[in-house]
């Protein structure tokens, strides 16, 4: 059984993985901190969404954002590819959740 924590009961060993949010709008950004996962997980952005002051708040608030240094169109399947790629190599064993629009 899985706890809402992510744990497995009974298996005291399992190490629960952190998850990786990946927005490309503001409105996903939005949802992520009215959830309130943005300080327990790790957020992606793309570029473009959030203003620099955005980006600087979030961070001054603990929140460890990454933004790309451009935009990431959902639509294309190449660019996105690509930016979970890039997601994957600096988060290599997270779960990898992605806005679709």
């Amino acid at each position: 059984m899985i706890s809402p924590n992510g744990s497995k009961s009974g298996n005291p060993n399992l190490i629960q993985n952190e998850m990786v949010f990946f927005a490309v709008s503001k409105a996903a950004v939005s949802k992520l901190l009215h959830i309130s996962l943005a300080h327990t997980h790790h957020p992606w952005v793309s570029g473009g969404v959030l203003e620099q002051h955005e980006t600087d708040e979030l961070r001054a608030s603990g929140i460890s954002v990454s933004v790309f240094n451009h935009k990431v169109d959902p639509d294309n399947v190449d660019t996105m590819t690509h930016a979970l790629d890039v997601i994957r190599e600096h988060h290599p064993s997270e779960v990898i959740w992605s806005e679709i629009r």
